[in-house]
C-alpha cells in the first residue's frame, strides 16, 4: 500500500461516529464496520474522521472540501479522500470500494 491517509468528511451528527441512539443509521453501522476492517488490514493507514458537529477545525484545514460544500451544499457529504484526492461523494463506500481505491 502506498497511501497514507484516508479522510472522511461528514455532516452534522450527534456523536463522533453517528452510531448511537436506539436505531442508528444502518449505513453508518456498516461504514463503521468497514473502517474497523481497514484499520485491521492497513494498520499503517491514518484514518481521520471529521463531522461538522465535532471537528470544524479539520474542515477549516481543508479549503478544497469547504469550497465544494459552499458550491454544492452539505448534501454532498460524506466526502471521502485518500491522500487529499476525493474518491467518493454523497455516500458511504463499502470496504471493497475503499480497498480498490487504496490499491491504485
Amino acid at each position: 500500500m502506498k497511501h497514507n491517509k484516508l479522510a472522511i468528511f461528514e455532516g452534522t451528527m450527534c456523536c463522533e461516529s453517528g452510531v448511537c441512539g436506539v436505531e442508528p443509521d444502518k449505513a453508518l453501522v456498516e461504514f463503521n464496520d468497514t473502517l474497523k476492517k481497514l484499520k485491521k488490514d492497513y494498520p499503517e493507514l491514518l484514518i481521520q474522521r471529521a463531522n461538522m458537529s465535532h471537528n470544524l477545525d479539520i474542515y477549516r484545514q481543508n479549503l478544497d472540501i469547504l469550497q465544494i460544500i459552499r458550491e454544492k451544499g452539505v448534501g454532498i457529504l460524506p466526502i471521502i479522500s485518500i491522500d487529499g484526492n476525493i474518491v467518493v461523494r454523497q455516500k458511504y463506500p463499502r470496504y471493497e470500494e475503499l480497498k480498490q481505491a487504496l490499491e491504485v
